[in-house]
């Protein structure tokens, strides 16, 4: 019987994970906008095995950003698409 080769566990990161993740990655006076966060987080996604899909990842990310704008810690600029500008 040949010995089997255990593979590295990889950390499965959910579409939720992933935007809380980036978004509290943000600098402090960084300036940043909604499909950039969502394909950073949609990267993070694909890395750990997940399925992309953009449109889920921009729904999380804009949640969490609502959220941080709520505590106080981004401030959001709404045009076009949303701008973030970490403030605390």
């Amino acid at each position: 019987m040949a010995k089997q080769v255990e593979k590295p566990k990889v950390e499965r990161v959910s579409r939720q994970k992933a935007a809380d993740r980036v978004v509290a990655e943000l600098k402090r006076g960084s300036k940043t906008t909604l499909a950039e966060l969502a394909k950073k987080a949609e990267q993070l996604v694909a890395a750990s095995g997940g399925k992309t899909n953009e449109s889920d990842a921009a729904y999380y990310v804009k949640r969490s950003l609502e959220t941080a704008e709520a505590l106080g810690v981004v401030k959001l600029t709404r045009p076009t698409d949303i701008g973030v500008e970490k403030v605390a």
